[in-house]
Protein backbone atom coordinates (compact mmCIF):
# COMPACT_ATOMS: atom_id res chain seq x y z
CA UNK A 1 0.00 0.00 0.00
CA UNK A 2 1.79 3.33 -1.07
CA UNK A 3 1.71 6.02 1.76
CA UNK A 4 -1.33 8.02 -0.05
CA UNK A 5 -3.19 4.35 0.79
CA UNK A 6 -2.09 3.79 4.16
CA UNK A 7 -2.65 7.74 5.30
CA UNK A 8 -6.63 6.81 3.71
CA UNK A 9 -7.14 4.09 5.55
CA UNK A 10 -6.30 5.45 9.12
CA UNK A 11 -9.37 5.87 11.35
CA UNK A 12 -9.82 9.57 12.85
CA UNK A 13 -6.87 11.61 10.22
CA UNK A 14 -9.22 13.79 8.29
CA UNK A 15 -6.37 15.99 8.39
CA UNK A 16 -7.30 20.08 6.79
CA UNK A 17 -5.69 20.58 3.78
CA UNK A 18 -5.43 24.41 2.99
CA UNK A 19 -4.09 24.20 -0.84
CA UNK A 20 -6.58 25.11 -2.92
CA UNK A 21 -8.86 22.23 -4.52
CA UNK A 22 -8.46 21.62 -8.10
CA UNK A 23 -10.92 19.86 -10.52
CA UNK A 24 -8.47 16.40 -11.01
CA UNK A 25 -5.95 16.17 -8.31
CA UNK A 26 -2.49 15.70 -8.83
CA UNK A 27 -2.42 12.28 -7.78
CA UNK A 28 -5.66 11.81 -10.12
CA UNK A 29 -3.71 13.64 -13.07
CA UNK A 30 -0.80 11.06 -12.54
CA UNK A 31 -3.07 8.29 -12.52
CA UNK A 32 -4.30 8.80 -15.82
CA UNK A 33 -0.69 9.37 -16.83
CA UNK A 34 0.11 5.69 -16.30
CA UNK A 35 -2.17 4.90 -18.94
CA UNK A 36 -1.01 6.60 -21.53
CA UNK A 37 0.08 5.39 -25.04
CA UNK A 38 3.51 5.91 -26.15
CA UNK A 39 2.09 8.27 -28.54
CA UNK A 40 0.14 10.36 -26.30
CA UNK A 41 3.26 10.94 -24.07
CA UNK A 42 4.99 11.94 -27.01
CA UNK A 43 2.15 14.66 -27.70
CA UNK A 44 2.26 15.81 -24.11
CA UNK A 45 6.02 16.08 -24.47
CA UNK A 46 5.55 18.59 -27.37
CA UNK A 47 2.64 20.30 -25.49
CA UNK A 48 5.40 20.91 -23.01
CA UNK A 49 8.39 22.62 -25.36
CA UNK A 50 5.18 25.12 -26.75
CA UNK A 51 3.85 25.79 -22.89
CA UNK A 52 6.74 24.88 -20.37
CA UNK A 53 4.19 26.02 -17.64
CA UNK A 54 1.49 23.07 -18.39
CA UNK A 55 1.88 21.60 -15.02
CA UNK A 56 -1.26 19.60 -15.86
CA UNK A 57 0.67 18.03 -18.76
CA UNK A 58 3.61 17.45 -16.60
CA UNK A 59 1.66 15.54 -13.74
CA UNK A 60 0.67 12.88 -16.71
CA UNK A 61 4.03 12.65 -17.92
CA UNK A 62 5.30 12.11 -14.31
CA UNK A 63 3.16 9.26 -14.21
CA UNK A 64 4.18 7.66 -17.36
CA UNK A 65 7.48 7.69 -16.70
CA UNK A 66 7.02 6.61 -12.91
CA UNK A 67 4.36 3.18 -14.10
CA UNK A 68 5.69 2.63 -17.33
CA UNK A 69 9.42 2.66 -17.12
CA UNK A 70 10.43 -0.92 -17.38
CA UNK A 71 10.28 -0.69 -21.54
CA UNK A 72 12.27 -0.03 -24.44
CA UNK A 73 13.68 3.42 -24.30
CA UNK A 74 14.71 3.45 -20.67
CA UNK A 75 17.72 5.64 -21.16
CA UNK A 76 15.44 8.03 -22.85
CA UNK A 77 12.82 7.80 -19.94
CA UNK A 78 15.05 8.29 -17.52
CA UNK A 79 16.36 11.52 -19.06
CA UNK A 80 13.26 12.79 -19.50
CA UNK A 81 11.64 11.71 -15.89
CA UNK A 82 14.94 13.90 -14.51
CA UNK A 83 13.98 16.65 -16.77
CA UNK A 84 10.83 17.15 -15.17
CA UNK A 85 11.49 16.45 -11.86
CA UNK A 86 14.72 19.29 -12.01
CA UNK A 87 12.40 21.84 -13.82
CA UNK A 88 9.38 21.14 -11.09
CA UNK A 89 11.94 21.89 -8.43
CA UNK A 90 13.70 25.07 -10.16
CA UNK A 91 10.43 26.81 -11.37
CA UNK A 92 7.84 25.17 -8.84
CA UNK A 93 9.30 23.70 -5.84
CA UNK A 94 5.88 24.02 -3.39
CA UNK A 95 2.99 23.04 -6.01
CA UNK A 96 1.45 19.69 -4.77
CA UNK A 97 2.69 18.20 -8.29
CA UNK A 98 6.64 18.43 -7.17
CA UNK A 99 5.38 17.03 -3.57
CA UNK A 100 4.17 13.65 -5.92
CA UNK A 101 5.85 10.45 -4.93
CA UNK A 102 5.67 9.84 -8.78
CA UNK A 103 8.46 13.40 -8.60
CA UNK A 104 11.03 11.34 -6.45
CA UNK A 105 14.39 10.64 -7.82
CA UNK A 106 16.41 8.19 -5.33
CA UNK A 107 20.14 6.99 -5.02
CA UNK A 108 18.49 3.19 -4.45
CA UNK A 109 15.75 1.54 -3.50
CA UNK A 110 13.99 0.68 -7.07
CA UNK A 111 13.76 0.33 -11.04
CA UNK A 112 13.52 4.00 -10.96
CA UNK A 113 17.13 4.51 -9.46
CA UNK A 114 18.95 7.67 -10.53
CA UNK A 115 21.93 8.80 -8.40
CA UNK A 116 23.14 11.85 -11.00
CA UNK A 117 19.59 13.11 -11.07
CA UNK A 118 19.12 12.69 -6.92
CA UNK A 119 22.48 14.47 -6.88
CA UNK A 120 21.48 17.38 -8.82
CA UNK A 121 18.21 17.87 -7.51
CA UNK A 122 19.80 17.34 -3.70
CA UNK A 123 21.80 20.66 -4.69
CA UNK A 124 18.44 22.71 -6.30
CA UNK A 125 16.35 21.87 -3.08
CA UNK A 126 19.60 22.87 0.02
CA UNK A 127 19.53 26.11 -2.09
CA UNK A 128 15.87 26.16 -1.95
CA UNK A 129 15.72 25.63 1.19
CA UNK A 130 18.17 28.99 2.76
CA UNK A 131 16.76 31.11 -0.19
CA UNK A 132 13.07 30.30 0.34
CA UNK A 133 12.66 29.27 4.34
CA UNK A 134 9.13 31.07 4.42
CA UNK A 135 7.40 28.72 2.14
CA UNK A 136 5.99 26.11 4.20
CA UNK A 137 4.64 24.02 1.54
CA UNK A 138 8.22 24.40 -0.22
CA UNK A 139 9.54 22.69 2.85
CA UNK A 140 7.06 20.05 2.67
CA UNK A 141 7.71 19.07 -0.74
CA UNK A 142 11.59 18.77 0.69
CA UNK A 143 10.76 16.70 3.26
CA UNK A 144 8.86 14.53 0.65
CA UNK A 145 12.35 14.51 -1.61
CA UNK A 146 14.52 13.26 1.13
CA UNK A 147 12.38 10.77 3.46
CA UNK A 148 14.27 8.16 2.91
CA UNK A 149 17.56 9.43 1.91
CA UNK A 150 18.14 12.06 4.53
CA UNK A 151 15.86 11.73 7.07
CA UNK A 152 17.03 14.51 9.54
CA UNK A 153 16.58 17.01 6.29
CA UNK A 154 13.33 16.03 6.12
CA UNK A 155 12.77 15.93 9.96
CA UNK A 156 13.74 19.49 10.25
CA UNK A 157 12.17 20.93 7.20
CA UNK A 158 8.89 19.31 8.30
CA UNK A 159 9.32 20.96 11.70
CA UNK A 160 10.24 24.43 10.30
CA UNK A 161 6.56 23.79 8.11
CA UNK A 162 4.67 23.04 11.33
CA UNK A 163 5.87 25.93 12.99
CA UNK A 164 4.75 28.09 10.87
CA UNK A 165 1.49 26.44 10.26
CA UNK A 166 0.78 24.93 13.65
CA UNK A 167 -3.10 24.03 13.36
CA UNK A 168 -2.44 22.14 9.77
CA UNK A 169 -2.23 18.50 10.80
CA UNK A 170 -0.51 17.24 7.11
CA UNK A 171 2.72 18.39 8.99
CA UNK A 172 1.57 16.17 12.29
CA UNK A 173 0.95 12.98 10.25
CA UNK A 174 4.10 13.36 7.97
CA UNK A 175 6.07 13.70 10.93
CA UNK A 176 4.48 10.31 12.58
CA UNK A 177 5.28 8.94 9.22
CA UNK A 178 8.80 10.23 9.01
CA UNK A 179 9.47 8.91 12.61
CA UNK A 180 8.12 5.39 12.29
CA UNK A 181 9.83 4.39 9.09
CA UNK A 182 12.65 6.12 11.09
CA UNK A 183 12.21 3.72 14.01
CA UNK A 184 11.92 0.51 11.08
CA UNK A 185 15.01 1.67 9.72
CA UNK A 186 13.47 1.96 6.45
CA UNK A 187 15.68 3.44 3.35
CA UNK A 188 14.27 2.69 0.41
CA UNK A 189 10.29 2.17 -1.40
CA UNK A 190 9.48 0.54 -4.17
CA UNK A 191 7.37 2.18 -7.14
CA UNK A 192 3.99 0.91 -5.22
CA UNK A 193 5.12 3.07 -2.09
CA UNK A 194 5.96 -0.16 -0.14
CA UNK A 195 9.41 -0.60 1.68
CA UNK A 196 11.87 -2.73 -0.28
CA UNK A 197 14.56 -2.18 2.39
CA UNK A 198 15.17 -1.74 5.86
CA UNK A 199 18.90 -1.16 7.12
CA UNK A 200 18.54 -2.85 10.98
CA UNK A 201 21.66 -0.59 11.94
CA UNK A 202 19.24 2.38 10.79
CA UNK A 203 16.98 1.31 13.52
CA UNK A 204 19.11 1.15 16.15
CA UNK A 205 20.61 4.39 15.05
CA UNK A 206 20.34 7.95 16.19
CA UNK A 207 17.40 9.22 14.07
CA UNK A 208 15.37 5.98 15.61
CA UNK A 209 16.03 6.99 18.79
CA UNK A 210 15.40 10.48 18.56
CA UNK A 211 12.41 9.25 16.52
CA UNK A 212 11.74 7.12 19.45
CA UNK A 213 11.88 10.11 21.75
CA UNK A 214 9.61 12.43 19.43
CA UNK A 215 6.83 10.07 19.24
CA UNK A 216 6.90 9.71 23.69
CA UNK A 217 6.77 13.82 24.04
CA UNK A 218 4.08 14.15 21.19
CA UNK A 219 0.45 14.79 22.24
CA UNK A 220 -0.58 15.04 18.43
CA UNK A 221 -3.42 11.75 17.99
CA UNK A 222 -2.63 12.60 14.57
CA UNK A 223 0.84 12.02 14.78
CA UNK A 224 0.79 8.94 16.99
CA UNK A 225 -2.32 7.19 15.16
CA UNK A 226 0.29 7.81 11.91
CA UNK A 227 3.28 5.74 13.48
CA UNK A 228 1.14 3.54 15.16
CA UNK A 229 -0.42 2.12 11.88
CA UNK A 230 3.05 2.03 10.25
CA UNK A 231 4.59 0.65 12.56
CA UNK A 232 1.74 -1.94 12.70
CA UNK A 233 1.22 -2.34 9.29
CA UNK A 234 5.29 -2.02 7.69
CA UNK A 235 6.32 -2.81 10.88
CA UNK A 236 4.94 -6.90 11.13
CA UNK A 237 5.32 -6.99 7.19
CA UNK A 238 9.09 -6.62 7.55
CA UNK A 239 9.99 -8.29 10.91
CA UNK A 240 12.28 -11.02 10.81
CA UNK A 241 10.22 -13.49 13.21
CA UNK A 242 7.17 -13.56 15.27
CA UNK A 243 8.98 -11.74 18.31
CA UNK A 244 10.11 -8.60 16.68
CA UNK A 245 6.39 -8.61 14.98
CA UNK A 246 4.96 -9.16 18.56
CA UNK A 247 7.00 -5.97 19.46
CA UNK A 248 5.79 -3.69 16.67
CA UNK A 249 2.64 -4.35 17.83
CA UNK A 250 2.97 -3.44 21.19
CA UNK A 251 4.77 -0.53 20.45
CA UNK A 252 1.75 0.50 18.33
CA UNK A 253 -0.65 -0.28 21.60
CA UNK A 254 1.29 2.30 23.57
CA UNK A 255 1.00 4.63 21.11
CA UNK A 256 -2.47 4.71 20.39
CA UNK A 257 -2.76 4.49 24.56
CA UNK A 258 -0.93 7.79 24.59
CA UNK A 259 -2.80 8.98 21.81
CA UNK A 260 -6.41 8.60 23.73
CA UNK A 261 -4.70 10.57 26.95
CA UNK A 262 -3.96 13.05 24.69
CA UNK A 263 -7.26 13.22 22.96
CA UNK A 264 -9.86 11.50 24.90
CA UNK A 265 -13.12 12.77 23.45
CA UNK A 266 -11.61 11.09 19.81
CA UNK A 267 -14.39 8.35 19.35
CA UNK A 268 -11.90 6.56 17.07
CA UNK A 269 -8.96 4.96 19.58
CA UNK A 270 -11.29 2.06 21.03
CA UNK A 271 -11.79 0.71 17.58
CA UNK A 272 -8.35 1.30 16.61
CA UNK A 273 -7.06 -0.65 19.93
CA UNK A 274 -9.30 -3.48 18.95
CA UNK A 275 -7.94 -3.83 15.89
CA UNK A 276 -4.37 -3.73 17.15
CA UNK A 277 -5.39 -6.11 20.60
CA UNK A 278 -6.97 -8.47 17.24
CA UNK A 279 -4.16 -8.73 15.53
CA UNK A 280 -1.96 -9.22 18.59
CA UNK A 281 -4.38 -12.32 19.69
CA UNK A 282 -3.95 -13.27 15.96
CA UNK A 283 0.12 -13.50 15.62
CA UNK A 284 0.26 -15.36 19.73
CA UNK A 285 -1.99 -18.00 18.90
CA UNK A 286 -0.21 -21.19 17.06
CA UNK A 287 -0.96 -22.38 13.84
CA UNK A 288 -3.31 -25.07 13.75
CA UNK A 289 -1.14 -28.54 13.51
CA UNK A 290 -1.55 -30.29 10.19
CA UNK A 291 -3.24 -33.38 10.67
Amino acid sequence: MSLRGVILALPLLAAAQTRPVTILSPEQLVQQGANLSRGAAQELEAQIEKNPEDLTARAKLLGYYWYQWMQPGEAAAKAARRRHVLWLIEHHPESPVTGLEEAALSEAGNALIDPEGYKQARQMWLSLMESRKGNPYLLGNLAKFFQMSDKPLAESALLQAKAMQPENGEWDWRLGYLYSMGILGVDALGVNGQPTSADPFAASGPFAAKARKALAESTSGTMLAVAASILWRYGTMLAPSERVKLEYVDDAIKLVQQAKSAEPSNPSWPQFLAQLQAFKVQVQSPAPKPK
